[in-house]
């Protein structure tokens, strides 16, 4: 067991001792404002409590109060952004109704044949109430909603673009051997999704079927993998021979650029590949652009919507008023 340092005593002893006035107090305080609205402590705690637990876990009782104040920082920022977000969709009328959050539950069930008790199980493996799902659920839904309408909008991917790219990733480039890859995986344990092989298997099998019926492979990834790699659409990146995974090594070696693998077992989980090119030493080899131009589209359209956004809400930020005090 963990030891307590003389602070953390200090802090347990502070609220073990409050009133349940001066609780209610302290947890209801203001920790920031943003333009006519408020956040207050208790929001916060809220928010930040699956992660704050996790934390707690995991980093050295020596470290932990600098990593809990640089955590709660980072979940007020982003507390602070869904204000300025809210905002601005219900000055432009955007709303998520309560049938649609049900709907799209009901949906992502479907897609992971997952049941409402399930659903609840994994949450509370998190620390999370089904209420405040739904709440993070809605904040998602009602941010997507909102930048279609004001940032994907805007984005333009032109053949341009997509011909330089091209050119860069599959075509004629110096540099040592290597084989470009896209990858989603299905992980299988307490902290995952899958709680079981048996899950983490159907959840695969669940992707390789929405592969197979044509859906890009960076979206699915992007959609439905446990691995970091999903931020990036599965991308990640060249490897050389030696540097393949075992499980890897002879799948990889034996598929020809543009082709996707096959599900495949891994010590943890199942994942599933996707070859895009095969780089031999000066020479880089790859699929026909047409064959594709549609994962290139949706790479650059991502990426470019990604520095959009950030734009955009730096923009909202630099017109709001805001006041943090935490």
């Amino acid at each position: 067991m963990r030891k307590l340092t003389i602070s953390a005593i200090s802090i347990l002893f502070f609220f073990i001792t409050l009133s349940p006035a001066a609780k209610a107090e302290v947890a209801d305080r203001i920790v920031a404002v943003v333009n006519d609205d408020i956040i207050t402590l208790s929001e916060l705690n809220e928010e930040g409590g699956p992660y704050f637990q996790e934390l707690i876990k995991k980093a050295p009782s020596d470290q932990l109060q600098a990593e809990m104040q640089k955590l709660r920082q980072e979940v007020l920022s982003h507390l602070v952004e869904q204000r300025l977000i809210d905002q601005q969709a219900a000055k432009l009328e955007i709303k998520i109704s309560d049938e649609e959050i049900s709907q799209t539950i009901d949906t992502m069930l479907a897609e992971n044949h997952a049941t409402r008790e399930d659903m609840k199980r994994d949450l509370a493996s998190k620390g999370m109430s089904e209420e405040q799902y739904k709440k993070q659920l809605k904040s998602q839904m009602l941010q997507s909603r909102l930048i279609n309408r004001e940032i994907r909008s805007k984005v333009v991917v032109t053949d341009d673009k997509v011909n330089q790219y091209y050119k860069e990733n599959y075509v004629a480039q110096p540099g040592a051997s290597g084989y470009h890859l896209l990858q989603m995986g299905f992980l299988w344990g307490s902290e995952y999704k899958q709680k079981s092989a048996a899950e983490a298997r159907k959840a695969a099998e669940n992707a390789k079927k929405q592969l197979d019926a044509g859906q890009n492979f960076s979206e699915v990834a992007g959609a439905l993998s446990d691995l970091p790699s999903k931020e990036d659409g599965g991308d990640i990146g060249v490897f050389q021979k030696n540097e393949l995974a075992p499980h890897m090594k002879d799948v990889v070696l034996a598929m020809k650029p543009g082709e996707t693998s096959g599900i495949i077992e891994a010590p943890n989980g199942y994942q599933i590949l996707k070859l895009i090119s095969i780089q031999d030493g000066n020479q880089l080899s790859g699929p026909p652009l047409v064959e594709v131009k549609k994962d290139i589209e949706t790479k650059l359209y991502k990426e470019e919507g990604e520095q959009l956004y950030k734009k955009w809400i730096a923009d909202l930020r630099a017109k709001a008023f805001i006041k943090q005090n935490l």
